[in-house]
């Protein structure tokens, strides 16, 4: 069973809490690691932030986790197939989020904001081995697969798997990937773990692959990529280095202010403008980078036995990373950054049967020069609630109130989305008002 997590330790330092200074680390342990594996995790549409729990390879439960602001937890594992195995996780634009599944029957699932999973097979090469994940900027989601034909993947909102090979080098080993601005994905391939070579990769939305090997360090092993505001690709290096990549496939690589003994994992866009990552090298650390490539790395607030993996933007302003320590984690860093909502929406108009009311938009933080869009996903805009709970086919910004609403709690919610390469997605609802007669 997943350790429970207190309202109280979570709001010390989730969502409720004040901006985190540039550098501020948190973090929350979720059970010993023989039982609870954080290996991937996203923030959902929904305001939750999800996680792959891999409990299964060691005494507990393979399962799909939601962690609510409070500190509520659930996990999910019905639908999931025999001998499931799931890996990484992201949003989709769908309003749902996908995960890679490495069990018994490979495949993708999918995981509606309620819990409801299905997993899709059909289209996967006969021994594929899905890793990561990563929404693609029109629609679909895009996985890597190391399996016997190691492949770049695509899915569908529908779950119509493609699988594409060519332009792989030899004996690739394809892990991280991530969505860049231009429609394309970046990739990383680990390649020489498997007695290849080790490159960056390119995937255009129609599935031509390019890898790149120029510029990469001698030993290098490229792991987490994730997209940067002017296009490029930034990579995290296991043998000590923060790589980029340019949409011509030039690859520097930077050293200069890493901890001795580091081990760059994961790496992400921040609402900052920076790149952040993790590094679980001889001193663990969260670290940032400049677009200039200018490295500080921060190792105050890690548990000890901290090995920081994943780490991904969130609405509050943070950067959040999952630790796959001596004692299983999630954890966040401050950005200096301040939360996506300034202000909430309001209700505006009289609160009594037969009037319309609308709801005055949220204001929204400026992030790394961009404001999120209220149409950017499908499941950003307006929905407005009775009681808390949505009220069916009421998504536009007015709402004519009935008999229905009399004696109730009416409110809104706001929805925006931060374009790429943030892609985090913010909620803000209004206060509630009661229905007069």
């Amino acid at each position: 069973m997943i350790a429970a997590v207190t309202a109280g330790a979570l709001l010390a330092w989730g969502a409720g809490a004040a901006t985190a200074g540039v550098g501020e680390i948190g973090e929350i342990a979720l059970g010993p690691s023989t039982i609870v594996y954080v290996f991937g995790m996203a923030p959902g549409p929904d305001g939750n932030l999800w996680f792959v729990d891999l409990g299964c390879t060691g005494k507990g439960p393979c399962a799909i986790v939601r962690l609510t602001p409070r500190g509520r937890i659930a996990g999910f594992s019905k639908g999931l197939d025999p001998g499931s195995v799931p890996f990484a996780i992201a949003v989709g634009q769908d309003g749902n989020l996908w995960f890679t599944d490495e069990g018994h029957t490979p495949a993708i699932g999918r995981i509606t904001p309620q819990g409801h999973i299905t997993e899709f097979s059909r289209g996967l090469h006969r021994g594929s081995l899905p890793f990561e994940i990563a929404a693609g900027a029109r629609g679909d989601l895009w996985f890597t697969d190391q399996g016997r034909t190691p492949a770049i993947g695509r899915i569908t909102p529908a779950g119509r798997i493609t699988e594409f090979s060519a332009g792989l080098r030899a004996r690739s080993v394809p892990f991280g990937i991530a969505a860049a601005r231009n429609g394309n994905l970046w990739f990383t391939d680990r390649g020489c773990s498997g007695g290849g070579s080790c490159a960056i990769g390119s995937v255009t939305p129609g599935g031509r692959i390019s890898e790149f090997t120029g510029g990469l360090r001698s030993g290098s092993e490229p792991l987490g990529i994730a997209a940067g505001a002017g296009g490029e690709g930034w990579f995290a290096d296991a043998s000590g280095a923060v790589g980029r990549i340019t949409s011509g496939g030039t690859i520097t690589e930077l050293s200069g202010g890493l901890n001795p003994g580091s081990s760059p994992v994961g790496i992400g866009a921040g609402p900052d403008g920076d790149m952040w990552f993790t590094d679980e090298g001889g001193t663990p650390a969260i670290g940032r980078v400049s677009p200039q490539g200018q490295i500080t790395e921060f190792t105050a607030g890690l548990q000890e036995g901290s090995e920081p993996a994943f780490i991904v933007p969130a609405a509050d302003g943070t950067m959040w990373f999952s630790d796959e320590g001596t004692a299983a984690a999630l954890g966040r860093v401050g950005t200096g950054v301040r939360s996506a909502s300034e202000a909430p929406p309001a209700v505006i108009g009289a609160h009594r049967a037969g009037a319309r009311v609308s709801c005055r938009p949220a204001r929204w933080a400026r992030w790394a020069g961009h404001k999120p869009s209220m149409r950017l996903f499908s499941f950003d805009g307006y929905r407005w609630l009775r009681d808390g709970k949505p009220i069916a086919g009421q998504r536009g910004r007015s709402h004519l109130m009935t008999s229905a609403d009399m004696g109730h709690r009416l409110a809104c919610r706001a929805t925006a989305t931060y374009p790429l390469p943030l892609l985090v997605t913010a909620e803000s609802t209004s206060r509630a008002v009661t229905v007069r007669p």
